[in-house]
């Protein structure tokens, strides 16, 4: 008995699930045993020195990062034709990357053991993922089966967010946090169809070329999220980080045109719904104050 590849498609949404739950785990285990062994190590400075964490700071980071993207087809014409869209709408696609990037901020030391700040950082994961047929028209369309040669695709893009932090010292040397802010991230969506007569979705002139429509926004909204960070080496600070994103949903129009002067177009009208998690681990040097040293 063959396996169907809706089955497929499930089967690697779980597991990429399980392998971004799996690096969340692998990260938090890592960098709290790395910070309670660095909390055990006498300090040769002085106590003072050592509790103090105000000052400004800036780190280099690296995460694995989710992003959850749903994709709903709300209007197909073909042709001046109504289509009503098919079961393969909405559709999911979830990108998993590698994020890299960099952040910078200010800690104040408040009245022993909290810790308040803000903080700004900006990272990279540039991930696409790809998929047969076009949501809304991909199962049966027109009377035409798909996907033929069509395809739809979801890139995440650079992120960036300004956020409050508010921390708790367990220790003078750990610090744990919660965070939260303004959060920005880019997101692009892509159809591809080809404009032939049995195409389900671009019927048209056979073996005329493919169209092709994008729409990419950076995305608005907001971010919270937990951490641990352990002072070492004096002014160097590790990082281990979970985050959490909603940018809510966007509205997008697409026009695909046959590209030969015929006249052909369909258009396409979906919403792109998108949610993004992040592991992080990062190291940062914290500019000390004159001050300690007197």
């Amino acid at each position: 008995m063959g396996i169907s590849s809706r089955a497929v498609s499930v089967g690697c949404d779980h597991l990429k699930e399980l392998l971004f739950a799996g690096v969340i785990a692998v990260t938090f285990i890592g960098a709290t045993a790395l910070a309670a062994d660095t909390a055990k190590v006498e300090s040769p400075l002085p106590s003072a020195a050592v509790s103090d964490w105000s000052g400004f700071y800036v780190g280099a980071e690296l995460s694995a990062k989710l992003a959850d993207t749903t994709w709903t087809t709300t209007s197909v014409v073909d042709a001046g034709e109504p289509i009503v869209p098919d079961a393969s709408s909405p559709r999911k696609y979830d990108p998993v990357g590698v994020r890299g990037g960099m952040y910078f901020g200010y800690n104040h030391q408040l009245a022993k053991p909290w810790v308040s700040g803000i903080e700004v950082d900006w990272a990279d994961a540039n991930k696409t993922t790809t998929k047969a047929g076009i949501p809304g028209c991909s199962i049966l369309c027109l009377g035409d089966p798909g996907p033929v040669a069509d395809t739809s695709s979801v890139r995440m893009g650079w992120d960036s967010s300004a956020r409050a932090r508010l921390g708790y010292l367990l220790t003078p040397r750990l610090l744990t946090y919660g965070t939260g802010g303004i959060a920005w991230q880019k997101i692009k969506s892509t159809a591809t169809c080809q404009f032939s007569g049995p195409d389900p979705l671009c019927n048209g002139v056979p073996e005329a070329p493919f169209a092709t429509a994008s729409s990419s926004a950076a995305r608005i909204g907001w971010t919270i999220g937990v951490g641990a960070e352990s002072r070492f080496a004096k002014n160097w600070i590790l990082r281990g980080e979970y985050r959490y994103a909603g940018f809510g949903t966007g509205n997008v129009q697409s026009n695909l045109t046959d590209g030969t002067g015929d006249g052909f177009v369909t258009n396409l009208s979906y919403q792109d719904k998108v949610n993004t998690q992040s592991a992080t681990l990062g190291i940062a040097y914290r500019f000390t104050r004159r001050a300690h040293h007197r």
